[in-house]
């Protein structure tokens, strides 16, 4: 199996267990837990266990030149506070379609960015490819159905500035893997995210401790699989491929997303999601061709 094919179903594999998160943080709302001090503690949980397994078998991937860290920190905060801060606003100014869909504008962003930042061939295909998957998306997410009275300058601002920050964590990620091991790259990314995560949160943070067990146990599952999971092999996939092409790739998340409902919840998937998803995983087939 060549180079490409491995890193190609590594990320599919991240973007199904990203596409899961939103079934896993159901569970832990169920406690009524704040969502920024769960996402908080997501990416605490994360860079502990990563940074105690990394110290057992691989210390030498804990080493980080000083120079790095500015570069880390600037890397959480963009790609993992922002995403989040960012994320959570739109959802509260706008509706949540609307939110996932100016999310999945992101591959565009990475198509441009990559080609102005990283030298990558900028085509047609690519464009066309990631425009599709930007339109599946929105099919999926069911902006046919949102409530567009809620669409306001804030909501949409603050739903750019989500797919501009994964764009970021995708740019970003690509170079640091240029340098540093994918798990290098995911501990240090995660530190400098849960860093502003936690000065953000304050004291808030400390309401968890009320949690009963059963929700620290969805919490920990929550950190550890899609979290630290799904953005190991996005990593790792920035590491092998474009990052315009592994951008396209995730956006099989949502598809993931939206059949989880279904197959956990009996959500309605109706002919236009179908359609949506389709158009998806043509977007996907299409770039792996133009690469």
């Amino acid at each position: 199996m060549s180079t490409r094919i491995r890193a190609t179903i590594a990320v599919l594999i991240g973007a199904t267990l990203l596409g899961s998160m939103g079934a896993w943080g159901r569970a832990v709302y169920r406690f009524e837990g704040d969502p920024m001090v769960v996402v908080t503690w997501r990416a605490i949980i994360g860079v502990a266990v990563l940074a105690a397994v990394l110290a057992a078998a691989r210390p030498a991937l804990l080493r980080i030149p000083l120079p790095a860290i500015p570069f880390f920190l600037a890397y959480g905060f963009f790609g993992v506070t922002l995403n989040f801060w960012a994320y959570f606003s739109a959802v509260k100014y706008t509706t949540l379609a609307v939110a996932i869909t100016l999310l999945y504008t992101y591959p565009m962003f990475v198509t441009l960015f990559s080609a102005l930042c990283l030298g990558e061939r900028l085509t047609r295909t690519k464009l066309a490819a990631a425009a599709l998957t930007v339109l599946g998306s929105a099919l999926v997410a069911q902006i046919h159905e949102a409530e567009f009275l809620r669409l306001n300058l804030r909501g949409i601002l603050f739903g750019l500035l989500t797919g501009l920050s994964m764009a970021i964590y995708s740019i970003l990620g690509k170079r640091a893997v240029a340098r540093y091991a994918p798990w290098t790259v995911v501990l240090y990314a995660f530190a400098g995210g849960s860093l502003f995560l936690a000065l953000g949160s304050g004291p808030r943070l400390l309401a968890a401790a009320g949690y009963p067990p059963v929700a620290w146990l969805w919490i920990v599952g929550l950190a550890l699989i899609p979290s630290l999971g799904g953005y190991a092999l996005f990593t790792l996939g920035l590491r092998d491929l474009p990052a315009s092409q592994v951008s396209v790739i995730a956006t099989w998340e949502v598809v993931t997303a939206a059949l989880l409902g279904w197959l956990l919840f009996g959500e309605h998937l109706t002919a236009v999601q179908l359609l949506g998803a389709v158009f998806v995983c043509t977007g996907i087939a299409w770039i792996q061709r133009a690469e």
